[in-house]
């Protein structure tokens, strides 16, 4: 069934600076562990982390 747009109906919240907090965390959280680091993702997993840090700015920031 689709939406149709409610003028009475608020407006989705932006989750921008949520979603950035949380990429922030998780790096820093990860930046905190010494060494070189071998990261394994579980695939349910996979989805959810991608919408906050994808892998290649984990990569970047954590792996490398």
């Amino acid at each position: 069934m689709a939406h149709s747009a409610r003028r009475d109906s608020p407006e989705l919240p932006d989750f921008s600076l949520l979603k950035r907090l949380a990429r922030d965390q998780l790096i820093y959280l990860l930046e905190q562990l010494p060494g070189k680091k071998d990261l394994f993702i579980e695939a349910d997993l996979m989805s959810p982390l991608d919408r906050i840090a994808n892998v290649s700015t984990l990569k970047v920031n954590i792996i490398s």
